[in-house]
Order: C-alpha cells, then structure tokens, then sequence
C-alpha cells in the first residue's frame, strides 16, 4: 500500500503548526509528511500503525513521529457512532527542524535534543515524562506565539531526557545512526547494504578494523544489545518495508531479507513482532 504524501498547514505568522483535532477520520489514511509530528491524545483510542509498528494507543499517548516515516491512527468504532460533536481531542503539532533556526539545534546545548529529533525517524512514545510534556501541550492552545514556541522547545526537552521513551519502528526500516560514532555507522551501512547475503564477524570486523572479540564487546557496550540480533531486527525490519509495498511474494522477500528459507523467515517475524508476516500484511492493508 503506497502511502500519502499529507502537505501540513502552515500557519502565516508561526514557525510551526498547532492544532486540536475532534473527529476521528481526521488523517485516519497511510500517510507520510516531510514535517515531524508531535501528536497527544487526551481523549481517544485505537489502534496506531507506525512504520512496521502495529500497537494500541490510548488516552494520554504521546508520540514523536520524524519525517517521511509512514503512518496513521485508527479510532475504536465507538468514535464513529456516537452522537458527540467531539468524540475525541487530541492535539497535533508539525514543525520543521528548522522552526527554531538553521543553527538553533547545532548549539552545544540541544545536542540532547539533536538526538532525539534524529532518533525520531524511528517513531518513539513518551515514557515517564508523558504527564510533563502533556501539560506544555495542552497550555499550548490559550498560549500566545512567543509562549507558544518555548513550550514546544520544553517540551522536547522533557522527550529528550525521558530515559523511558521507546522506539516504535523495528530497526532495518530506517536505517538507525549513533551520530557520534563513525565506527558504529560504518557497520550499521554494511549491514543495511548485504542484508542478503551471510553477514560473518569476520566481514564486520574487517569494516570496524577491530579483532572479533572487541568489536562484539564494542558494539554491546553502544547498542545495548549483541550483533546478531541487531541483523535480525534489520532483516525483519527490511521485511516489513517490502510487505508495505505489496510488491512480491512472501518467498521473494525472505530472500530479500537474508532468509534461507520461508520457515525461518516465518518463525523469526513472529517472534520479533508477535504475528505471522501474512497477518502483518492484512493488518497494513485494511
């Protein structure tokens, strides 16, 4: 399914746009914009897909969604049959990285923040800062334009340090970077780019220029998690972005994926993302 391309509604005298929503079909349809998208649902549940995420939102979510990474919400049927003018409330913020100035969020100081509008391409849920960054949303509707922007400024500040937050998207589906370190990006490229075929310690220690041992210690030590099961989730990840296309069969794209055969394929996706890629499939496509 090819998503939509939705062009944001930019405000004439704001750097960014701010706006409350009360109908669920606002939006309700696969889609991408070039914006990121702040988005807090005071009132409201359903199901949300997120790149190759499908989970359940619910009153009080808050997502950061980064650009050209497709999505959309699906309300309860509730929403739909009910006599309410407002059956829902949520509040959507789309800015550009740049709505504070080109050179705003290289300062020493957003570096944090820098991060986390990085990190965003794989989609992430507030955590434990959810109630914070809820009330400089909300406050956001009766603020004027001034207190407008240093309240989306705090409140990605709250995101940023939020140790809690999570990740949405499966790693493979937007090739993740570490930024500061060259070594960790170099293998993540490698990787990406031979998914097909058998990626050995020995090819990843010849591109980290490291003996096998260090670079697996390394790697934990700054991915938090060991090599092979970071080119699982990178190949599962690969997979859903071609069941998203709807482009070739399941065989076609285990093979893509690096899969020796269906089974495996079959077996490692649904223990990664809990369903059977043909259910994911169907999931997508309704």
């Amino acid at each position: 399914m090819k998503p939509n391309l939705i062009k944001s509604d930019s405000e004439a005298e704001a750097s960014f746009s701010f706006r409350i929503d009360h109908l669920p079909t606002i939006n309700s349809k696969w889609h991408y914009h070039q914006e990121f998208e702040l988005i807090y649902f005071k009132k409201g549940n359903g199901t949300q897909f997120i790149g190759d995420s499908i989970t359940n939102f619910s009153n009080g979510d808050i997502m950061l969604i980064g650009p050209h990474l497709e999505h959309y919400w699906r309300f309860k049927e509730k929403y739909f049959l009910t006599d309410d003018s407002k059956p829902v409330e949520v509040y959507v913020i789309h800015f550009q990285q740049n709505f504070c100035g080109s050179a705003f969020f290289n300062l020493p100081e957003c570096y944090e923040v820098f991060k986390l509008l990085e990190s965003s391409k794989q989609g992430i849920k507030v955590g434990n800062a959810n109630n914070q960054v809820a009330e400089c949303i909300t406050q956001m509707a009766n603020a004027r334009s001034y207190e407008r922007l240093s309240l989306l400024i705090k409140a990605l500040g709250l995101i940023a340090y939020d140790e809690t937050a999570q990740s949405m998207v499966t790693s493979g589906l937007k090739n993740p970077l570490v930024f500061d370190d060259k070594r960790i990006n170099q293998i993540i490229d490698y990787i990406s780019k031979n998914l097909q075929k058998n990626i050995s310690l020995n090819d990843l220690s010849d591109v980290a220029a490291m003996n096998p041992t260090s670079l697996c210690r390394y790697f934990k030590a700054r991915m938090n998690e060991n090599l092979s099961s970071f080119i699982w989730k990178m190949r599962i990840g690969y997979a859903c972005k071609l069941i998203q296309k709807e482009e070739m069969s399941m065989k076609q794209i285990a093979h893509e994926s690096g899969f020796g055969n269906l089974t495996s394929f079959h077996r490692a996706f649904k223990k990664l993302k809990g369903t059977t890629p043909l259910m994911f499939q169907q999931k997508i496509s309704s």
